[in-house]
């Protein structure tokens, strides 16, 4: 028997075992991703500033991103087990590195390799699961459980994370993935087949190299400007101005070469598929908004002063919301709805989470006040989804469909950075603005200043505190307070640029009839990333 006809999984194993084998290879390739729920924590074990922690996760999404692209031809010369080994291997060795040492430029090449890691393990599970999905209503619940894991894996994550964070260094949680890296490669060696391949072996002649090393410092260099311009005064700085200069090169010579190339990393005559960029425009424009919520994770962490163990509510509405979202939407998509009707109610749901977080961001507040609006964000992200990655890939030729998934997790990746720099960059706007509003009203002649000042001056000398200590404590509690407001009041604005982002749009999508006509394809040969 040929080897690509040997079943991957051995004879004993019930197809319910294998679909949990591959929830599990996906489950433990994401478990780098959520490292980052708590940058405070990250930024005091390492030293590092918050930008650091931000280029970090660029840097491991980056590396996912690129090495999908030579994955597609890799998959097709090694054996799946074996491929899956070495990958669970390499995780482990970096896991081990980062838990025995404490060196930040150690970490991010680790979670460079990491990234390609996670790439060669989500390529295997998306070739375990989609060939064997024969009708299109087993392709939308493929769809649907992928993508609900990649969204729930995050927070489900964040709750482990927290417990963990909470009595243990960040360390420590290498030393969990190295457990979970062993039990999985046991159930690996007992459930798979050696010499099963998924396709008849391919050499690895033909396959661009070049292209992959244009393409991986494209990405990123991006990620450095966007991550870091606003600290380097953007194209005030000569190190921001030259790496756009030598990036912008860097994208010509390569879709120069991929243009030329017979088998190119990536087929840029994707690009002339009709609808196409507007769902690759759409999916930006998701990860845009998806990325808000780090601002109401660092409201509830800096004003209201929650501990890790607090904010586990906060993750189990998201679970839920996503999970409840994403089961609903999947029978509407097996319905036959319209796509951009979809996608434009879950835009405006995701609008409704933003209209509820102004209504309770202020300087008080209790975590139960935003289970709610969290949940609603949670129902947001699966509604949005699979919609919208299914309008981007199923207007793509069969056979170049595979390009639209890898320059759609481009788009994706792009939105998560660009809106790191958003966020960034309107942070910084509306907390200046609102500093001035607080400098003209809180001033030494203000008689009400003056009056909370001594306040306070008063009750830290009730408590049997000296003259001195007094005095420091009670200006370093109005300042605290002030700073408070500030970050109250900026959130706020904030979150009102983003709803008046969602309802421009949805007026777009309403504006544009003739993208409503999209039907839905879902063939075999399609494998989504």
């Amino acid at each position: 028997m040929q080897a690509h006809k040997i079943p991957v999984f051995k004879p004993w194993v019930s197809e319910w075992l294998a679909r949990a084998v591959i929830f599990s290879i996906l489950m433990t390739c994401l478990y780098s991703f959520a490292l980052f729920t708590s940058p405070v924590t990250i930024m005091g074990f390492y030293g590092v500033e918050s930008t650091d922690i931000q280029y970090a996760m660029v840097v491991i999404y980056g590396s996912t991103v690129a090495f999908l692209a030579l994955d597609f031809r890799m998959v097709k010369y090694f054996a799946p087990r074996k491929y899956l080994l070495t990958a669970l291997a390499i995780n482990a060795g970096c896991s081990v590195l980062c838990f025995h040492t404490r060196n930040w430029t150690l970490f991010m090449m680790c979670q460079f390799v990491q990234g390609i890691t996670c790439a060669l393990m989500s390529g295997i599970v998306l070739n375990l699961i989609f060939p064997r999905l024969e009708s299109t209503r087993a392709r939308v619940i493929g769809y649907t459980i992928l993508y609900g894991g990649i969204q729930t894996s995050v927070p489900l994550y964040s709750i482990y994370y927290s417990a963990v964070l909470y009595f243990f260094d960040f360390n420590w949680l290498f030393y969990g993935l190295n457990i979970l890296l062993i039990a999985l490669t046991c159930i690996v060696l007992m459930t798979m087949n050696g010499k099963a391949r998924f396709y008849k072996k391919v050499p690895l002649y033909q396959v661009d190299w070049i292209g992959y090393l244009f393409y991986i410092s494209f990405i990123l260099i991006l990620g450095y400007i966007l991550v870091y311009g606003r600290q380097q005064g953007w194209f005030g700085s000569s190190k921001i101005v030259f790496l756009s200069i030598g990036n912008l090169l860097i994208l010509f010579l390569f879709i120069n070469r991929e243009l030329r190339l017979k088998r190119p990393l990536i087929n840029l005559h994707i690009f002339k598929t009709k609808n196409f960029v507007i769902g690759l425009l759409l999916l930006f424009t998701f990860y845009i908004f998806k990325g808000s919520t780090g601002l109401a994770y660092g409201y509830l962490e800096v004003i209201l002063g929650n501990d890790p163990l607090s904010t586990i509510p906060i993750w189990i509405a998201v679970i839920a919301g996503t999970v409840l979202g994403m089961f609903i939407i999947s029978r509407f998509v097996l319905m036959g709805y319209n796509l951009i009707r979809i996608i434009i109610a879950g835009f405006g749901i995701m609008g409704l989470y933003y209209a509820y977080m102004l209504m309770f961001v202020s300087v008080q507040g209790e975590t139960i006040d935003f289970i709610a609006p969290l949940f609603i964000y949670g129902i947001a992200t699966g509604v949005l989804f699979v919609p919208i990655v299914s309008f981007t890939t199923s207007a793509a030729p069969p056979q170049i469909a595979i390009n639209a998934s890898l320059v759609g997790i481009l788009a994706r990746f792009t939105g998560f950075t660009s809106s790191l720099a958003l966020n960034n960059e309107l942070q910084l706007y509306t907390k200046s603005a609102v500093r001035e509003k607080m400098r003209e009203t809180l001033n030494e002649t203000n008689p009400q200043f003056s009056a909370t000042l001594e306040d306070v001056y008063q009750t830290y000398m009730n408590a049997g505190s000296d003259l001195y200590t007094s005095k420091s404590a009670s200006a370093g509690y109005i300042n605290n307070l002030v700073k408070e407001q500030i970050l109250a009041r900026a959130t706020r604005d904030y979150y009102d640029l983003m709803l008046v982002g969602v309802v421009c749009v949805i007026v777009i999508l309403l504006l544009f009839p003739q993208i409503q006509k999209v039907v839905l394809r879902l063939r075999k040969g399609q494998i989504p990333y």
